[in-house]
């Protein structure tokens, strides 16, 4: 399997290649860029420039984050080292907006004392080329973390793709400086590249900050309830308290499911293992679950679909639904009793 929720196995590469790319991609551009800024001053190539040396930072720090990510648990994590991706992610994100309050500086100081730009060709060409490196590098390293579930794979490929964008920007305006001679155009570019990276830093640690704090993700609580609906069997009535922790590339399950109170233990932990074995199979070795069993009430015989079953206080019903607003629920699912029900459909 390639990657820990990645369903279909394919040729997947490892989240420390990824990471490895990022950085080879970010050194790069960063020599393209200063080899522009010297020929040109330009201060929206230098803006970039800033962005893409911040990139080499983000990036070496993305390839530790995931390869201690990829560590076993231990006495002391055991938990394993997944939490750390959210940590470089959040890192990325601060080191992003700072280089976008460094661009609104540069354009601001270029405002106030403009300066000749020679050979803006030349950089308006660079960062047209720079731009489509970017591009394509970036979308493909976002999509191998999305594959990955990495959190800082993901966040190195947005800040990479992030860079196209800068790069485009600058481009623009060293296009128009070149077409119109008006110096103004290259601080302005700086300006809206700073305005743009600050903006996208802020959405990089809003999404690590949300992975830290484990908000809840539906589309992944729905997938973990197709997973169990894949296996779903009499007697397994009513999955509730589903509660999800994202562990960088793995994630942690914990859920209550309620089994007939007159199931032995053996045969409900051996429908735990089941349970757990199919998300397993959903999500990847490296997921962890933690079922805790519950005895059936008399609330809950309206919907169990258990036929043979000598203690009904209600008529045979439909089970209920398990979706991923369903299991999320913390009460268990309850129906009113009807005492003078017998056993069997009515």
């Amino acid at each position: 399997m390639s990657g820990p929720f990645e369903s279909v196995p394919s040729p997947t590469r490892s989240p420390c290649y990824w990471a490895a790319v990022g950085l080879a991609v970010g050194i790069a551009l960063i020599v393209l860029k200063f080899v522009g800024y010297l020929a040109t001053n330009s201060a929206a190539v230098l803006s970039d420039a800033l962005e893409s040396l911040v990139n080499i930072v983000t990036s070496s720090v993305a390839l530790y984050s995931v390869w201690l990510s990829s560590r076993p648990h231990d006495h002391n994590h055991p938990y394993g080292h997944g939490k750390v991706e959210y940590f470089s992610a959040t890192l990325e994100g601060l080191f992003v907006g700072a280089a976008g309050l460094g661009a609104l500086t540069i354009g601001v100081l270029r405002l106030l004392r403009p300066q000749e730009l020679p050979h803006i060709e030349l950089g308006a060409a660079i960062e047209l080329g720079a731009g489509v490196i970017a591009l394509i590098a970036g979308t493909m390293i976002l999509r191998a973390g999305d594959r990955l579930e990495s959190p800082t794979i993901a966040a190195d490929g947005r800040h990479i793709r992030a860079d196209a964008i800068t790069s485009f920007g600058a481009f623009i305006g060293a296009s128009l400086v070149a077409l119109t001679g008006i110096a103004l155009f290259d601080a302005l570019a700086a300006l809206g590249i700073g305005l743009f990276l600050i903006y996208e830093g802020s959405n990089v640690v809003r999404r690590a900050v949300a992975g830290l704090m484990d908000e809840a993700d539906p589309c992944l609580l729905d997938r973990i309830a197709a997973a169990m609906v894949r296996v779903r069997r009499p007697g397994w009535i009513a999955p509730h308290a589903v509660k999800v922790h994202r562990l960088g590339q793995a994630i942690h399950v914990d859920l209550h499911l309620v089994f007939p109170r007159f199931w032995t233990i053996e045969v409900a932990h051996g429908a735990s293992h089941d349970l757990v074995d199919a998300l397993r199979e959903e999500f990847g070795p490296r997921t962890d679950v933690m079922v805790h069993n519950e005895p059936c009430e008399d609330a809950q015989c309206a919907f169990c679909d258990l036929e043979d079953c000598a203690i009904r206080k209600a008529p045979l019903g439909d089970p209920i639904s398990w979706t991923g607003a369903d299991i999320s629920r913390r009460p268990r699912p309850e129906a009113p009793v009807c005492h003078g029900a017998t056993e069997g459909r009515r």
